[in-house]
C-alpha cells in the first residue's frame, strides 16, 4: 500500500505539474499589469498594457503549455511573431514599466526558436530593454535592475517548465521500464514452458498415439503398458506444471537483475551485469529482492556513482549477487 501511494502521488505530481508551470507563468504578466494601474496618471498607459497582455499571453501560454510536456508547439514560430508584434507593438503606448513583458517574449524565444536562434535572440532582448525604456521615460540607472530581472524572471520560468518536461519525461521512462521488464518476463515465461512442459505434453502427444495404434492392432499386453506409460507421464507433467506455477508466483531472479541494470543504465551509470555459466535459480525471495532494490536505490542517488557491475555467483548451492562501484561493493545472498 505504501508503494501504491507514493506511485500514485509521483503520477498526480507529474499530472499537475504541466498546468502549474502555466498558471505560476501567468501570474507574472497578470501581477504586472494590476501594478500599471497603481502608477499616478498612467492609466491610459495601463489600459494599453491590459489589452496587449490579454492579446499575447494565450499565445505565451500556449507555448508554455506544449513546452512542459516535451514537445514543440505546431505553428510555433507564427505564434512566436504574433507575440513580438504585439508586445513590441505595445512598448511605445504601455509605459516604461512595458519592457518587462519582454520576459514573456524571451522564455517563449527559447522554448520555440532553435537553440542557434533562441539565444541570440534572449540577448538581444535582454540588452535592448535598458534603452527602451530609458527612451519611454526610466532613469538610466535603473538598467542594471531591467536587466536583472529580465534575466531572473526568464530564468525562473524556463527552469519550471523544464522542470515539468523532466517529470513528464521521467514518467513515460519509468513506464517504458516497467513494460519493458513484463516483456522479458513473459518471454522468460514462454522459453521456460516451451522447453519444459511443450517437451512434455509432445511425449503425452506422442504415447497417446502409439496407444491408438496398439488399440487397432489388438495388442493388449503393450497396450496396458504404453497406458501405464501415458499415466505416469501424465501426472509427472501435472506436478511439474503445478510446480511451475508456484515458482512463477514468486518474482524472477533475472528480471530482478535486468530491471536494476536498465534504472542504473538510465541513469547514466555504466552497469555490466555478469552472470555465470550455467543456470541459476529462477526466483528470488522477498528479503533479497527488497536488498537488491535499496542497493539500487542508494546507487540512483549517489551523484558520485559512474560504473557499476553486478556479479552473479553461485556457492554452494546459494546464489549471490554482488554490486561493485568505484569506492564500493555490496554482497547479498539469495536463498535456493
Amino acid at each position: 500500500m505504501d508503494g501504491y501511494e507514493q506511485r500514485w502521488h509521483l503520477d498526480r505530481v507529474v499530472r499537475l505539474a504541466p498546468g502549474g508551470a502555466v498558471a505560476c507563468s501567468a501570474l507574472f504578466p497578470t501581477l504586472q499589469v494590476a501594478l500599471a494601474f497603481g502608477y499616478p496618471g498612467g492609466t491610459r498607459a495601463a489600459l494599453w498594457s491590459l489589452a496587449a497582455t490579454a492579446a499575447y499571453l494565450p499565445l505565451h501560454l500556449r507555448h508554455l503549455w506544449h513546452a512542459a510536456h516535451g514537445a514543440r508547439p505546431p505553428a510555433g514560430l507564427w505564434t512566436l511573431a504574433a507575440m513580438a508584434v504585439v508586445i513590441l507593438g505595445a512598448t511605445p503606448l504601455a509605459g516604461a514599466t512595458w519592457v518587462r513583458a519582454y520576459v514573456a517574449l524571451i522564455v517563449s524565444a527559447v522554448l520555440v526558436l532553435p537553440s542557434r536562434w533562441s539565444y541570440a535572440v534572449s540577448v538581444a532582448l535582454v540588452l535592448a530593454s535598458a534603452p527602451v525604456g530609458y527612451a519611454m521615460g526610466l532613469a538610466l540607472t535603473e538598467a542594471p535592475w531591467v536587466w536583472f530581472t529580465l534575466m531572473c524572471g526568464s530564468t525562473a520560468l524556463l527552469l519550471l517548465v523544464w522542470l515539468a518536461a523532466a517529470l513528464i519525461r521521467l514518467q513515460s521512462a519509468r513506464e517504458a521500464l516497467a513494460q519493458q521488464a513484463v516483456a522479458q518476463e513473459r518471454r522468460r515465461i514462454d522459453d521456460d514452458l516451451r522447453s519444459t512442459l511443450g517437451a512434455a505434453l509432445a511425449a503425452i502427444a506422442a504415447r497417446g498415439e502409439r496407444s491408438r495404434e496398439l488399440l487397432a492392432q489388438s495388442d493388449q499386453d503393450r497396450l496396458e503398458a504404453e497406458m501405464t506409460r501415458l499415466s505416469e507421464d501424465a501426472r509427472a507433467t501435472l506436478a511439474e506444471a503445478r510446480q511451475r506455477v508456484r515458482g512463477y508466483r514468486r518474482p524472477s531472479l533475472r528480471a530482478e537483475l535486468e530491471t536494476a541494470a536498465v534504472l542504473l543504465s538510465v541513469a547514466g551509470i555504466t552497469t555490466r551485469l555478469d552472470l555465470p555459466q550455467g543456470p541459476i535459480q529462477a526466483t528470488i525471495g522477498d528479503r533479497p529482492r527488497a536488498a537488491l532494490r535499496s542497493t539500487v536505490t542508494r546507487l540512483l542517488r549517489d551523484r558520485t556513482a559512474r560504473a557499476c557491475v553486478i556479479t552473479v555467483s553461485s556457492r554452494g548451492g546459494r546464489v549471490q549477487l554482488e554490486l561493485r562501484t568505484d569506492d564500493s561493493a555490496e554482497t547479498i545472498e539469495v536463498a535456493a
